[in-house]
């Protein structure tokens, strides 16, 4: 506790090695608490208002730890922007304020990985169909011929979804040891930094996919912290639940084979029965168009979320063409010899019979202990799904994670409800942590001014009028700032919408808007010009931008759950 206490303090370390150090009795208290969690092997809840500077509070504690022990600790976070924040910013800074010397890495999931094989055999066999992905391609490769970690979010153009599909990373289509670019791997060399890492940083949805996995995701690691808490019931929920949609089969069947591409996986292929097997896809697909069909008939003019009470309210169409086509890729999967083929072709297997087993558990609804839903999209490409979610993931967590692994520290700036922390405790079945409650040191009446204006139309009763309001209202408060301004939104069509016409509107201004560049760079852009950013849920939450870079953020409407969300 000394240590915490000659590092934080007035005159410590910290502020001898920094002029913009500022200290905060907040902060060295939570720090504080973190020790004492690590010490005492417990959990601890933490809620810290902004300000606090929770980062710092935990990652001083654990590095101490981390070295001193030898023990690996994972920080999760929820947004990429924090994770920017801690590898980019707080941990640099660390590094030298503390003059220690310690090592961190980034975690992604493996598809944020462009794999070489599938980049390189995809190229030779013409995989790539329309011109957007050839010249995404073209670029893609300048950047292979340098020295780039292969990160999808490094990438400083639009890139077609579609191309990344074909030539990212895929676990299940990993020829691991018999890869001929296994020693140039992207994602080998970053599994060989973390393995070597003090610090593993990751978000949520990585977590949970390694729990999912039985810890082959991530290097073992003996602590967790939960930055951004209050969004892992969520993520959890989301994450162990279940979900089938038109995509998702319409793309597996179209990377076996297209009728009307004529391309695939099966135009590689040679063997008895293909032209038969190309049909049975050909099949699969056409009865596939029928059943998402008599889904939305079902819903009838209904968009949105529809909640499913009835076992067996939709007749499974897709069994028979599914079993006879798992069938026969199963026999083809005896003749090829070539390890290459066998691998796709058996990954295509194994995706298809999760379809399978999915949709059954879905539509027999028989397990009381989820919530089965659809959800049915409006507009011209109609997205329709068909979900299952567990209620509860208390159980879960509690036997799988707070039993398993110690300490760990949850922390956000919104923990608590009405003055406790029961309700969180009980949705992530945590028992008998240690918790903490710290104010923001900020003065709010000083420092923040709130305008509310009074003149813009209730967008329940005239949507376009409250576009037209909130369009006038932005425009004029851009102007009197100068930029220097996110504008926050709940659907990225009303941004673009607003965003088009403040940016015709206010030419002299530098505008950015999400989607536009990776967050990251979004960010980078954003702190070193007197810009305006327009964002969705990304830039919510997670983004440090200190000093006058950000003086203003409007909020076009408060981002409440959907109240139809099962």
């Amino acid at each position: 506790m000394k240590e915490i206490r000659d590092i934080f303090k007035r005159g410590g370390r910290l502020s001898k090695g920094f002029s913009s150090y500022e200290y905060r009795p907040e902060q060295v208290e939570m720090a504080r608490a973190v020790a004492g969690a690590i010490k005492e092997g417990g959990h601890l809840l933490v809620e810290a208002g902004t300000g606090v500077g929770k980062s710092l509070a935990y990652l001083i504690p654990f590095v101490l730890w981390s070295l001193k022990e030898g023990k690996r600790v994972l920080i999760s976070t929820y947004t990429k922007a924090l994770q920017a924040q801690l590898m980019e910013k707080d941990i640099p800074f660390l590094k030298e304020a503390l003059g220690v010397e310690f090592k961190s890495a980034l975690c992604l999931g493996s598809e944020n990985f462009l794999c070489l094989r599938r980049f390189f055999e995809g190229s030779q066999i013409g995989l790539f169909e329309d011109e957007k992905e050839r010249k995404a391609l073209a670029r893609i490769s300048e950047w292979v011929k340098k020295a780039w970690d292969g990160l999808k979010q490094e990438l400083n153009f639009d890139l077609p979804a579609s191309l990344w599909k074909k030539i990212s990373r895929q676990s299940d289509l990993c020829l691991a040891n018999k890869c001929p670019h296994r020693k140039k791997c992207y994602y080998n060399k970053a599994r060989a930094k973390q393995r070597q890492a003090n610090l593993l940083i990751c978000n949520h949805h990585l977590f949970f996919a390694n729990l999912a996995q039985d810890q082959r995701v991530l290097p073992q690691f003996k602590a967790v912290v939960f930055d951004e808490a209050h969004t892992l019931e969520e993520v959890a929920t989301n994450y162990l639940g279940l979900e089938i949609s038109n995509f998702k089969v319409k793309f597996l069947l179209n990377s076996l084979y297209n009728p009307k591409t004529d391309r695939g996986l099966l135009k590689r292929v040679s063997g008895s029965g293909v032209e038969k097997i190309k049909e049975e896809v050909a099949e699969a697909g056409r009865e596939s168009e029928v059943f998402f069909r008599n889904l939305a008939e079902a819903a009838g003019a209904y968009t949105g979320t529809w909640r499913i009470k009835e076992k067996d309210f939709l007749t499974n169409i897709l069994e028979e063409p599914f079993e006879r086509l798992l069938a026969s890729l199963r026999k083809l999967l005896k003749e090829i010899e070539d390890e290459e083929m066998k691998i796709e072709l058996l990954a295509s297997v194994g995706r298809a019979a999760a379809i399978l087993k999915d949709l059954d558990f879905i539509l027999k609804a028989e397990d009381e202990g989820f919530v089965y839903w659809a959800e049915i999209g409006g507009g011209r490409l109609r997205r329709q799904s068909l979900k299952a979610t567990p209620i509860s993931i208390a159980g879960i967590l509690k036997e799988r994670v707070f039993d398993r692994i110690s300490p760990v520290v949850l922390t956000s700036a919104t923990l608590s409800t009405a003055g406790n922390f029961g309700h969180i405790k009980s949705c992530l079945g945590l028992c008998h942590p240690q918790e903490l409650r710290l104010d923001s040191p900020f003065n709010f009446k000083e420092q923040v001014a709130l305008y509310l204006p009074e003149n813009i139309p209730d967008p329940t009763i005239d949507l376009e009028a409250f576009k037209k309001g909130i369009t006038s209202e932005i425009i004029s408060l851009l102007a009197q700032n100068g930029g220097r301004t996110f504008v926050l939104f709940t659907n990225f069509k009303m941004m673009e919408e607003v965003y088009q016409k403040a940016a015709a509107e206010l030419p002299s201004l530098n505008f950015l808007k999400q989607g536009d560049l990776p967050t990251n760079r979004l960010i980078e852009v954003f702190k070193k010009e007197k810009a305006v950013l327009f964002g969705v849920n990304t830039f919510w939450q997670g983004v440090d931008i200190p000093g006058e870079a950000l003086s203003c953020i409007i909020i076009t409407k408060l981002p409440f759950a959907v109240p139809d969300d099962p």
